[in-house]
Formats: structure tokens, C-alpha cells, sequence
């Protein structure tokens, strides 16, 4: 027995140590703490077996090493000095190229056990199934090592949309609205910003951004999102094409998208942390019944602000102490007026009366375009009209039906002339001089008695007009008005004497400006 004894005892001296490090070091502190403790004593102050302490101790007492010698150690070093190293890992099995595997379970249909197999055919001796699928989860795990980013003040707006969303209950009828909640986060400070709209549609998706650029004040570099459609409305292989309106937005306020990899929720973390932040401050919410977005967005400012002066865990100061002190500043200013939503019509085609038709109104291009295809961009109030990019015409939306705008400059010369002569076109035309202009031409074609001859003035007007320029046309007009004088032959004879431009005077001696059917003194002989 005792031989027995002596020779497990010797043994298990040999046995490779599979004990973890930390507990290795424990062992050795407490024997060299106090020598003459028994192996029991330290078993049950580490809680592990006296057989493995003893085995430890002895590996100690073979060599001549102290405490101080050994405590500082690493790992490695630990092992060799003491002699604990795991001789089952001295010969390991072969193990296939993780990358390669990697690479074969991105075919369709591709499994583990389809690939481990082939593999063994090529290496009988290598690892079994069970190492070679913890295998390839380890090697996983390496690959979705994160990167930590380093955020400049200004630089980068994450934004996503929340997963969860909120009711909103009508007082009247009872239904419910989910609204749809977005966030928004800047890399630098994590200043955040909350707020609730109907859907993730285009137009919704636009005013969350105005409203989170005037609740920061600026607007940062590039916002980060990722491929919502209102946001990417494709992705190709060497573009990503945006969504023309939320282009147009962010140009609008300096700045420009960066949509991220598509199933990449890694490369925008500041929104994703963000997101679940928002979430849990959602909870307090619960209890809550809302009845109308107003009302949620009240809710939602106030939690934002809570959120954005509430204290870092492992950093000085909060997020509104960040951003005051640092990333406020960076951010580009916003601009004098808010950005107004608008939308695109593509590929119109331009008629041969070179106008388009927009919402039952028809607008005019240069006559010169007509057969093209146009891009439309249109407002509530504006309707802009683009060829290969170029803005080629800009008109106020009108909402009646079958109404006409049409640019002078658009037309031909041939049309010009025809034009100019009809009554709408001459009030149109003294409207752009000025109000005594407007005012004088709309008493020929409007107040006369006879229409005929009121035209014919209207059109003889317009040609002093060009004659004399705009302006002295506009002041004549102002000065005859004043003497209550509106026939053609007294306004072309204050632009032959000039008597408006005389000192006042010289004017109040004269009732009139002089013409042909009046005599001077000189006819009196005086």
C-alpha cells in the first residue's frame, strides 16, 4: 500500500498542471507565506483538492526560486519556471486555415459539418468536429474585433430610427398612430437629440432633420444613416444614389449624407447606443397616453434635455457640457431660412407649344427646348424646371386649374410680336415697370369708353416705354397721373418738353404741358 501510495504520489508529482494561472499564484503566496503549512489548510483556503496543492508545492520545493522571484512573472514565464505546462497541448492536432474556412461557408447551402468533412479527407489526423466548430467560432469572434472611433467636434450626426415606437391616441374617433421615433446623436459630445413623427417616409424624415439641426444649432459634416428609402434610394456598385429631396435638404444646411455599408448597424455605434438609450428612457413613459404629437414631443424635448445635462459614467462633465464647450462652435451655422421640402418629377416631356404640365397647370421653357425631357422640382409656392442638371426655369406654382405661365423671354420673336399686342399681356408688362405705369395702362384697355383706341394707346405707350427706358416711363406716367392727365398726345408731350423735369416753380406757372391745340403768349402777340 504504501509502495502504492509512493508511486501515485510520484505521479501525480509528473502530471501536467491544468490548473488556471490565477490559482497557481495563490497556491505559491500561500506556501511561501507559510512553509510549514499542510497542503489541506491551503486546499481549503483556495478550495480546490490537497492532492493539487501537494502537486504544486512539490513542483515549488524542485526548485530554488523565492516569492519575490516569481510573483511578478507573466504567464508564460509562470509555466516554464515552475514547470506547469499543459503537455496535452505539446502535440496538438492539425487544424485546418480559418480563413479558408471563412471563406467556404460564404457559398450557398455551405455547413460545418460539410466542410469539416471534406477537410478530414485531406487531413485524417486533424481536429474533430467539436474543436473544428469551436474553432471557427473563436476565429468569428476575431473578425468582429470593433474598432474604437475617434470622433472630431463637428464632424459626424448619427441618426437611425428607433425600433419601437410610441401610441398616439385621436380624443375623437380612438385611433391609434404608431409614432415613429428618431434619433440623433453627434459623434464628438453624444449630444442627443428625440423626436416623434407619423412615418419614415421622405417628408418626415427631412423635418426631423430641420428640427434636429435648430434644436443643435449647426449642422455637422456629414450625418450618418443607414439605407432607409428616404434616405438611399439605391445603392450601386461604385455609387450610392441618394434620395434627391434629402439631398437637397442637407445641401440646403451645408452639409452632406454618408449612408453606412447596408446590415453594417457597427458603423454607426453613436446611433445604435443612442437608440437604446432612447429606448430606456421610454420607459418612464409607459404609464403615459398621448394625443397628439405635440404633446409626445413636449414629453420627448424634456427627456432629451434630461438625458444631455445628466453626467457621464467614466467621463468629466455631461453631453451639454461637451457640446457648449467644444462642438457647438464646429458646427456649421444654420441658414437664414428653414429648408422647404420638395419633390421631383422626372423626364418630362417638354410640348411643342414649349411648356410642361404640372399638377393641371402648364409652365413655359425657352421655345428652343421644346421635345426635351425636364426634371421638375416643386415646392407648395415654387416649381423649378432643370435640363441635364441646369435650371432652365423658375415659376410660382399656380393652383388653378389649366392656368398658364408664360416667360416673355421664352417665346419666340414671331410670338413676342403677336403677343404684345393683347390687352393681358400689356397690364402684365406695366405690372414689371412699376404702379403708375400699371395704373396708366390699365385706365386705356380698362376705363375707357372706347376699347379700340384704348388698346391702340395701351400699345403706343409701351413703345415709349422702350424708347425712353422703363424708368423715365414709370416717372412720366407718375407726374401725369398727378395732373390727372391720361390721353396719349399729353403723356408723348411731357416726354417731348421734359416738363416734369423742371423746378417746381416754372411748373406752377404752367396749368398744362404745352401741345399743339394750345396757344402760348407768343400768338397774342404778347
Amino acid at each position: 500500500m504504501l509502495t502504492l501510495l509512493r508511486r501515485y504520489s510520484c505521479a501525480a508529482w509528473k502530471m501536467p498542471m491544468r490548473l488556471e494561472i490565477y490559482l497557481q499564484r495563490e497556491i505559491a503566496r500561500l506556501h511561501f507565506y507559510e512553509l510549514s503549512s499542510s497542503d489541506r489548510v491551503i486546499a481549503d483556503t483556495v478550495g480546490i483538492s490537497p492532492t493539487t496543492v501537494g502537486v504544486l508545492r512539490n513542483k515549488l520545493r524542485a526548485t530554488t526560486l523565492n516569492w519575490s522571484d516569481i510573483k511578478d512573472v507573466d504567464d508564460d514565464q509562470w509555466r516554464t519556471l515552475i514547470g506547469t505546462h499543459d503537455r496535452s497541448a505539446a502535440a496538438p492536432k492539425p487544424a485546418p486555415n480559418w480563413e479558408w474556412v471563412h471563406q467556404e461557408m460564404q457559398a450557398e447551402d455551405a455547413t460545418l459539418e460539410h466542410i469539416w468533412q471534406e477537410w478530414r479527407e485531406s487531413e485524417p489526423a486533424g481536429i474533430g468536429y467539436t474543436q473544428f466548430t469551436s474553432g471557427y467560432r473563436k476565429h468569428i469572434k476575431k473578425l468582429h474585433i470593433v474598432m474604437r472611433r475617434i470622433h472630431l467636434p463637428g464632424d459626424k450626426l448619427f441618426v437611425d430610427f428607433a425600433g419601437r415606437t410610441i401610441d398616439v391616441h385621436d380624443a375623437e374617433t380612438g385611433a391609434i398612430e404608431e409614432a415613429q421615433i428618431f434619433i440623433g446623436v453627434l459623434g464628438y459630445s453624444n449630444y442627443t437629440f428625440i423626436y416623434a413623427v407619423p412615418s419614415q417616409k421622405t417628408a418626415d424624415w427631412v423635418d426631423c432633420h430641420i428640427k434636429c439641426f435648430e434644436y443643435m444649432g449647426g449642422a455637422p459634416a456629414w450625418v450618418v444613416s443607414d439605407n432607409l428609402k428616404a434616405a438611399v434610394w439605391r445603392r450601386e456598385r461604385d455609387r450610392i444614389v441618394v434620395n434627391p429631396s434629402y439631398r437637397d435638404c442637407l445641401a440646403h444646411y451645408g452639409t452632406a449624407a454618408r449612408p453606412t455599408r447596408s446590415r453594417k448597424p457597427k458603423d454607426k455605434p453613436k446611433a445604435e447606443v443612442g437608440v437604446q438609450i432612447a429606448q430606456r428612457l421610454f420607459f418612464r413613459l409607459r404609464h403615459r397616453k398621448f394625443f397628439s404629437f405635440d404633446e409626445l414631443n413636449t414629453e420627448l424635448h424634456a427627456l432629451s434635455e434630461k438625458l444631455n445635462h445628466h453626467r457621464f459614467k467614466k467621463l468629466d462633465g455631461c453631453r451639454h457640457q461637451w457640446m457648449e464647450d467644444t462642438e457647438r462652435d464646429k458646427l456649421r451655422p444654420l441658414p437664414e431660412r428653414s429648408f422647404e421640402l420638395c419633390d421631383w418629377k422626372y423626364q418630362v416631356r417638354v410640348g411643342q407649344d414649349y411648356h410642361v404640365e404640372h399638377q393641371g397647370a402648364f409652365y413655359s421653357v425657352p421655345y428652343y427646348l421644346s421635345g426635351n425631357r425636364v426634371d421638375l422640382r416643386f415646392t407648395q409656392t415654387i416649381l423649378e424646371i432643370f435640363l441635364a442638371g441646369r435650371r432652365i426655369a423658375l415659376h410660382v406654382v399656380q393652383t388653378k386649374q389649366g392656368a398658364t405661365v408664360t416667360e416673355r423671354e421664352h417665346r419666340p420673336l414671331s410670338h413676342i410680336a403677336v403677343t404684345e399686342s393683347e390687352p393681358a399681356d400689356l397690364i402684365h408688362w406695366a405690372e414689371g415697370i412699376g404702379p403708375n405705369a400699371s395704373k396708366m395702362i390699365a385706365y386705356h384697355l380698362h376705363d375707357r369708353r372706347d376699347p379700340t383706341n384704348g388698346l391702340r394707346a395701351a400699345q403706343r405707350m409701351r413703345s415709349l416705354a422702350r424708347t425712353h427706358g422703363n424708368e423715365r416711363f414709370e416717372a412720366v406716367c407718375t407726374y401725369a397721373l398727378r395732373a390727372n392727365i391720361t390721353s396719349l398726345r399729353n403723356v408723348e408731350s411731357i416726354f417731348k418738353t421734359n416738363v416734369d423735369l423742371r423746378p417746381a416753380k416754372q411748373q406752377n406757372g404752367e396749368s398744362r404741358p404745352t401741345h399743339d391745340n394750345v396757344r402760348g403768349p407768343e400768338y397774342f402777340g404778347e
